[in-house]
């Protein structure tokens, strides 16, 4: 029987399938909690629904900017110096996923306060938004790598 041996291309690949995971998970959850937010604003009764969405997304864009892109360049970082053969899902961090399930409890506690709907439905929108423009880091990543492959 032979040992199978990981070349430097079936180590590509491994390491572009994380990426692309990451890059879709940051991407599908930005845009629906975008959604979800943009949607239930518009659903309310309230006269400046609008300006909540238009605030929340600036909100959104500067945290994209200011915390989120160096987030979204460590995940990246990180999935490049993975071994070829680690779980899959590791491409993100036990510390990253256990952030991850206290921020939907977190989404479900807010969504249940008597805060107003306008704003915890912003605070959804600016999240998504936030999400979806620092994911393009993750989608150059990606996109570098495949270009190299090629």
């Amino acid at each position: 029987m032979h040992a199978v041996k990981n070349t430097s291309h079936e180590h590509g690949g491994r390491i572009r399938q994380q990426m692309l995971l990451a890059a879709l998970m940051w991407s599908a959850v930005g845009i629906f909690l975008f959604i979800r937010g943009v949607w239930n604003i518009s659903g309310l009764d309230d006269q400046l629904k609008y300006l909540w969405i238009a605030a929340a997304m600036a909100a959104g864009l500067l945290k994209a900017k200011v915390i989120l892109e160096k987030t979204a360049g460590r995940i990246a970082h990180r999935i490049c110096s993975r071994s070829p053969d680690s779980n899959l899902l590791g491409f993100l961090s036990l510390k990253s996923w256990l952030l991850i399930v206290i921020m939907i409890i977190m989404g479900k506690l807010l969504r249940a306060t008597p805060l107003s709907r306008s704003f915890v439905w912003s605070v959804y929108v600016a999240i998504g938004a936030a999400l979806f423009a620092s994911s393009r880091i993750i989608w150059r990543k990606w996109k570098a790598m495949s270009a190299r492959e090629h």
